[in-house]
C-alpha cells in the first residue's frame, strides 16, 4: 500500500500463501475485511494502524475471494485476494 491505493488491487495466489501488506507511503492505513459482493467470502481481519514502514501478514489457507479496504481511507482504497481457482468479474469500488 502506498498513499491512497493498494498495489496490486487484485492479487491471485495459491491456497496456503501468506500475503504481506506493507505500507510504503507516508499516510497511515488499516486493512479491514469487507464483503462488497455476494460471491466474496465473509472473513474477519482488521489490523492495527499501519504507519510508514509497517507491515502485516495473513495466511490464506482456503480457496475463496477475500475483499478488503482501508478503514481510514474508505472504500476508494480497496483490494481483493483471489485464492485458488476463483475469479471476480465484478468491479471493486476502488476500480
Amino acid at each position: 500500500m502506498k498513499d491512497e491505493a493498494f498495489d496490486p488491487v487484485r492479487k491471485l495466489v495459491a491456497p496456503g500463501t501468506t500475503v504481506i501488506w506493507r505500507n510504503t507511503g507516508s499516510a497511515d492505513h488499516v486493512v479491514d475485511s469487507v464483503q462488497f459482493h455476494d460471491t466474496a467470502d465473509q472473513w474477519q481481519f482488521r489490523t492495527q494502524t499501519l504507519r510508514s514502514g509497517d507491515s502485516v501478514v495473513y495466511a490464506f489457507d482456503q480457496e475463496g475471494i477475500y475483499e478488503y479496504y482501508c478503514g481510514l481511507q474508505g472504500e476508494e482504497m480497496c483490494g481483493v485476494i483471489l485464492v485458488g481457482d476463483v475469479s471476480l468479474s465484478n468491479s471493486l469500488p476502488c476500480e
